[in-house]
């Protein structure tokens, strides 16, 4: 593995670690000993929740797992620097803190107010999905996957593979990303949603089989049919989860505007200055102010009468 530069891992660190304390965590093994302050297995492991993921895979090996330590050092060493020379105390240092610390506390406080609301039960549900049928009906389904070919002799040596017994997801591997093309389960489909010759084939294919190569305007299609579903309602059960989270998502705004509107009704608030809105034009210039410039005009087409 590359060996990563100590500074950028600490610059990589400091960028998403705002909230994480450099000595939070006693437990575990101690690993080092900065000026008699302790860096646990714990306190390496916290430190490691705030690095972004393109990062992380310096940890796989042992290696990196020292050179991230060493960068963890580092960072000590270069922060009680930094607070000896009284960093911390300059006026847009401490102003640029000071706005981090309202970032963290209002992200904490808006996350326990979102948890906290409440949900609804499985009869409230009900009534929801009783209370307008219409917005549960779906047309004619059917679940498929496809890869799509520039060239029809590939498409055909694919199908061929696919249909001698070959599994299509192993050959949606070897497919997806290779000379432009490409492979994607698609889902469930619902009929006029797609390219007219694709949905006719996936429609007209039995359940469990293999169809193509079918041509659209992307390409060449290997299509899969794994299941059909009829057209009618989606029950309730199949729907439950998406009832679930559209009535949490409201849950959750009636909490926080319930939240302000009582911080509101307690505090005092007095706006001293009204903002103003944007200045309508009354075709006339302000007193003391130069007449608008005049708009460019663009010239008139010759007459093509004789």
């Amino acid at each position: 593995m590359r060996k990563m530069p100590v500074l950028f891992v600490i610059f990589a660190f400091v960028a998403s670690a705002c909230g994480s304390s450099p000595g939070s965590g006693t437990q575990g093994k101690v690993l080092a000993v900065v000026d008699g302050e302790s860096i646990t297995e714990a306190t390496l492991m916290k430190e490691v929740e705030n690095l972004p993921p393109y990062v992380r895979p310096i940890l796989e090996t042992a290696a990196g797992r020292a050179q991230f330590l060493e960068s963890v050092i580092t960072r000590n060493l270069l922060m009680r620097e930094a607070l000896r020379r009284g960093i911390d105390r300059r006026p847009e240092v401490a102003d640029r803190v000071a706005m981090a610390r309202k970032s963290i506390v209002l992200e904490a406080l808006l996350r326990d107010v979102a948890e906290k609301a409440p949900g609804l039960s499985d009869e409230a549900l009900r009534k929801i999905y009783d209370a307008d049928p219409a917005l549960h009906q779906v047309g004619e389904r059917v679940r498929v996957s496809h890869m799509l070919f520039r060239d029809k002799a590939r498409a055909l040596e694919i199908l061929g593979r696919a249909k001698a017994g070959e599994p299509f997801e192993s050959l949606m591997k070897e497919v997806a990303g290779r000379n432009g093309e490409v492979a994607a389960d698609l889902g469930e489909i619902e009929r006029g949603n797609f390219v007219k010759e694709f949905e006719t084939a996936a429609f007209a294919t039995p359940p469990g089989e293999v169809t193509g190569p079918v041509k659209t305007t992307y390409g060449y299609h290997v299509i899969k049919v794994y299941s059909k579903s009829p057209a009618g309602a989606i029950s309730f059960e199949e729907i439950k989860p998406k009832l679930v989270d559209e009535q949490r998502e409201q849950a959750q705004r009636d909490a926080f505007e319930g939240l302000i509107a009582g911080l509101r009704k307690q505090a005092t608030v007095r706006v001293l200055h009204k903002q103003e809105g944007p200045t309508v034009s009354t075709g006339a210039p302000a007193p003391g102010t130069a007449p608008p410039a005049p708009k460019a005009v663009a010239p008139a087409q010759p007459s093509q009468e004789k």
